[in-house]
């Protein structure tokens, strides 16, 4: 499905920082041969690119979205090195100051056109006031959203994504659970389809198999619209997101 090319980002070493690097390499590699197309990179805080660039086997490069730490200084930090045996493809700075959010996110698009235009650059949005202004200067500047819904109550990341939506500012959510995944892209849909917010809230609740079922229906302009909005989903549980598109029929088992 058109819906899953370049999906996801696999966050296990944000989520699960002790996690043993060679070995999520290894998986990464492995899942990336066998779904060429599922996923986007390995999302890897700058503090450990260093790390994690040293212990990427021979052979190709591995694509990274990189969290930066440090608002726009970490952005320009980044763009004057060059790291090996990694092919940096986006970029996640966050707004920090949250009494001048808009203020904020000006100097992170100001240092962000300092990094190479290929690299995608998506802008972590806090939930505090302010943040829709700071929605606008992003969407002006061409850049992308970013919202956590890990921690957040569902009321709240449903009025997130409404108000991204209504700006049309394409984004990424960085999801807690394996089984989040779904249920946001049924939300996108519904808002995008004009829901409103409690209905699109409910549908957060419901049975993963119904939620399944339902994505699994979309035609191909459905599916195009939600991607529109949504360029990626950060996720932990890489192979168990596999073996749930399996179940739904959205992927095929690779054969052998």
């Amino acid at each position: 499905m058109e819906l899953f090319d370049s999906l996801f980002d696999d966050e296990t070493l944000v989520r699960l920082p002790e996690s043993s690097v060679p070995a999520l390499l290894d998986r990464y590699s492995e899942l990336r041969s066998t779904y060429p197309s599922l996923l986007a990179t390995l999302v890897v805080p700058d503090q450990r690119l260093a790390e994690v660039a040293r212990q990427v086997p021979p052979g190709p490069s591995v694509p990274v979205s990189v969290i930066t730490s440090g608002g726009a200084g970490g952005l320009l930090a980044l763009a004057r090195h060059d790291v090996p045996s990694v092919d940096i493809r986006a970029v996640e700075p966050a707004l920090r100051d949250l009494d001048d959010l808009a203020g904020s996110a000006a100097r992170v698009i100001s240092a962000a056109a300092e990094l190479r235009p290929e690299i995608t650059v998506f802008i972590e949005l806090p939930y505090a006031p302010g943040w829709a202004a700071a929605v606008e200067l992003i969407e002006a500047a061409g850049l992308y959203g970013k919202i956590d819904a890990s921690h957040a109550e569902p009321r709240q990341v449903v009025e997130q994504l409404s108000i991204l939506i209504e700006a049309d500012l394409p984004f990424k959510i960085t999801c807690a659970h394996n089984g989040d995944w779904l249920s946001l892209l049924l939300v996108v849909e519904a808002l995008v389809a004009g829901a409103n917010l409690d209905d699109a809230a409910e549908l957060m609740h419901l049975d993963h198999h119904r939620l399944g079922a339902a994505m699994t229906g979309w035609d191909p302009t459905t599916q195009s619209r939600v991607r529109r909005r949504v360029r990626r989903l950060g996720i932990v549980q890489v192979p168990e997101m596999i073996n749930d598109l399996t179940m739904y029929g959205a992927l095929q088992a690779p054969s052998g």
